[in-house]
């Protein structure tokens, strides 16, 4: 039986067939096919995200070379993210994107605009469950800031909704990545925490 809060799920077939399959078992509210589902698109997101990365860096590793700014090298990965996730339809890499248009206190639990570096999302269309697919935070090697702050907001991203989640906070994020860029790229996932190299020769 459909879950009432569920019935903003749309399902698109031109979409992936692991992405449908995911996004079905949260209409049906249906928890062992969650965990399945879910599991093997967390993997498949993850294999992408690697796939963009490889790209950045063969294309634009003298932007790490010149000691670019973050935003920039995250603009540049959206891109590539936005290429390797064509298929998914009716969802959007966009960075620093602000989820309320009136920045309110505790709106994550904290004083804070609730944003990340890149967000792969519905831009709010889709089921709260279903709507952040992917969320990355990224810190260049050699920075005095270690990224633990950027660590807490994902984890607060990847949170499950709750009766007390404030309205508009980002939260259910399928995947957070905590992302350190120097001559090779370390994923951090969190929740469950997995450290991923990619492994890039120097060009």
């Amino acid at each position: 039986m459909e879950n009432k809060k569920d019935k903003g799920i749309k399902i698109n077939e031109e979409n992936p067939e692991i992405l449908n399959d995911y996004l079905k078992a949260v209409r049906d509210d249906d928890k062992d096919r969650i965990n399945n589902t879910s599991e093997a698109l967390s993997d498949y997101i993850i294999h992408k995200v690697n796939k963009a990365i490889e790209v950045f860096y063969k294309t634009d590793s003298f932007l790490l070379e010149s000691k670019m700014n973050e935003m920039t090298i995250c603009g540049r990965l959206a891109m590539y993210l936005q290429d390797e996730f064509k298929d998914f339809r009716g969802y959007y890499v966009d960075i620093e994107y602000y989820r309320l248009k009136v920045p309110r206190k505790n709106a994550n639990l904290r004083d804070d605009r609730i944003r990340c570096d890149i967000l792969f999302h519905s831009r709010g269309a889709y089921n709260s469950r279903v709507d952040n697919l992917l969320a990355i935070e990224a810190k260049l090697e050699g920075s005095t800031d270690d990224g633990g702050k950027d660590r807490s907001r994902l984890e607060e991203f990847v949170m499950p909704e709750t009766a007390d989640t404030p309205k508009g906070a980002v939260h259910s994020t399928l995947v957070g990545l905590f992302l350190r860029f120097g001559k090779k790229c370390t994923l951090m996932r969190i929740l469950p925490p997995i450290v991923i190299d990619v492994s890039i020769d120097d060009k």
